[in-house]
């Protein structure tokens, strides 16, 4: 083992001390604007998001009320922790969003293979679900044996995955992304 010296270690002590206060601000900020503050002091969930000192996840709108615990923790009272500047309006933690619909056809129907991830991100939320829940039972659907369940936390965690990737890669095609990230 390689010797250090007193302030070799010192420097990593503080590196490792300083790390994790750096994650757990990012943590608290992307679960702050996960969230907004209602006026009787319950908050609403705006998106999908692992709540505070659990291993659960919120659904969107779900509402989380003062003394009300989940796996013990009070949600409402850690959040007002986490975050003491919070939204106080859905319009405040949200961005104006687009609907699918403006990509249908004259029958209402949308041709998926031209849309691009900039679709998918700008549309709503329950938009979102949709589709990829539709996408992922239509690829189902053409496999040689017909499934007649599915994996629920499995298919939430992929379509956060595919509206995250989709996020940081707006140009790239819809159809590619789904199929290279939902499960066969």
């Amino acid at each position: 083992m390689p010797r250090c010296s007193a302030l070799t270690l010192a420097a990593i002590a503080c590196l490792m001390a300083a790390a994790p206060t750096a994650a757990r601000a990012q943590d608290e900020r992307q679960l702050c604007e996960a969230f907004y503050k209602n006026p009787d002091g319950s908050w609403t969930a705006t998106q999908s998001v692992f709540l505070p000192g659990t291993t659960r996840v919120s659904r969107v709108g779900g509402v989380f009320r003062p003394g009300l615990a989940v796996d013990g923790i009070d949600v409402a009272a850690a959040l007002d922790k986490a975050c003491p500047n919070p939204a106080t309006t859905a319009a405040q933690t949200q961005q104006p969003r687009s609907t699918l619909s403006q990509f249908a056809d004259a029958n209402g129907s949308i041709d998926i293979a031209g849309l691009t991830c900039a679709a998918l991100v700008d549309a709503s939320p329950s938009e979102t679900d949709v589709l990829l829940a539709w996408y992922s039972g239509a690829t189902n659907r053409a496999a040689p044996v017909k499934r007649r369940t599915f994996n629920f936390a499995r298919l939430r965690t992929t379509i956060q995955d595919i509206v995250t990737y989709c996020r940081d890669h707006r140009e790239q095609n819809l159809v590619k992304v789904m199929d290279e990230l939902m499960p066969k």
